[in-house]
């Protein structure tokens, strides 16, 4: 590796010029993947990376998640287009306004594309309010993704001495044949001082 500042050559591994002793940057991937990041933002430009983990929403040429760190390296998978950035965006307006998916003000819909940081913002807010927001998802994919949601979010409440409960039921009658057709609604609740 070829130091940028006096031109030495040092060891790919280095941390520090061997000559002048200037840091390295550190790189969280190798350097296939920041070039074909390169590419992507060349090519896809307005588009964004999504977090699996969190669900935070950044640009082609992060390395890694500015919310929770994850580090990204498959950058095709987790690439949104400019048009689904758009219309994210206008979903998290919404419920920023407290109009969800499903029309009612306490109702969330979430689906596996659903912003979680605005979604999460917007419980939040909800909770500190002294609401019990309540949240719709259908589907093992809608459903695994609340439940992680939620789970960060009680992260956050826990911190700040908090505890959160939720109460949940399934919607829908009769049996359940696939589990794409379970529906949950899930009612949230703040305890203060974890009570």
């Amino acid at each position: 590796m070829k130091c940028p500042k006096c031109q030495a050559e040092n060891a790919e591994d280095a941390e520090f010029c061997s000559l002048c002793y200037a840091r390295f940057e550190v790189r969280l991937r190798s350097s296939r993947v920041d070039e074909a990041a390169d590419a992507m933002r060349e090519e896809h430009q307005g588009s964004r990376l999504r977090c699996p983990s969190c669900g935070e929403m950044s640009p082609l040429d992060c390395q890694f998640c500015l919310r929770c760190g994850f580090v990204f390296e498959d950058l095709e998978a987790l690439m949104v287009s400019e048009e689904e950035v758009e219309r994210l965006e206008r979903e998290a307006r919404a419920l920023r306004e407290g109009v969800s998916g499903s029309g009612g003000e306490e109702s969330i819909t979430i689906t596996p594309a659903s912003d979680g940081v605005a979604v999460m913002r917007v419980l939040s807010d909800r909770l500190v309010r002294g609401l019990k927001p309540c949240i719709n998802a259908r589907g093992r994919d809608a459903i695994t993704y609340a439940m992680k949601l939620i789970s960060l979010l009680g992260d956050e409440l826990r911190a700040g001495g908090n505890d959160l409960r939720l109460m949940s039921r399934l919607i829908g009658e009769g049996p359940v044949t696939y589990l794409e057709d379970v529906e949950l609604e899930i009612v949230l609740e703040a305890l203060r001082g974890g009570n």
